[in-house]
């Protein structure tokens, strides 16, 4: 739950396109976004303990040729979520598609 809530601060990226048009004021930007049921926040992110759910969602990304991939948490704790996904996610990243 802690991660989910942690997605907020970049809620307005899961705004539609429609709901962002015209809006130039950042507090307006910000109050949409707060409008947001916390799932739809959350649709952005990657938010799950289970390390083969991050594979399924990043092997779309890979299987169009990305070659470089740029991770990060939405939360605080930048150094807590690269030390995991270092031991966690990446080796499997590796070993699954080089």
């Amino acid at each position: 739950q802690r991660a989910r809530e942690d997605t907020r601060i970049w809620a307005a990226l899961a705004l539609p396109g429609e709901k962002k048009m015209g809006v130039e004021d950042p507090r307006e930007m910000e109050r949409l976004a707060d409008e947001l049921p916390l799932e739809q926040a959350a649709s952005r992110w990657i938010v799950s303990d289970d390390p083969n759910e991050h594979l399924e969602r990043i092997r779309p990304y890979v299987e169009l040729g990305f070659t470089h991939l740029v991770f990060h948490a939405p939360g605080p704790d930048q150094m807590r979520f690269l030390k995991l996904y270092g031991e966690q996610i990446l080796p499997r990243l590796r070993d699954r598609w080089g």
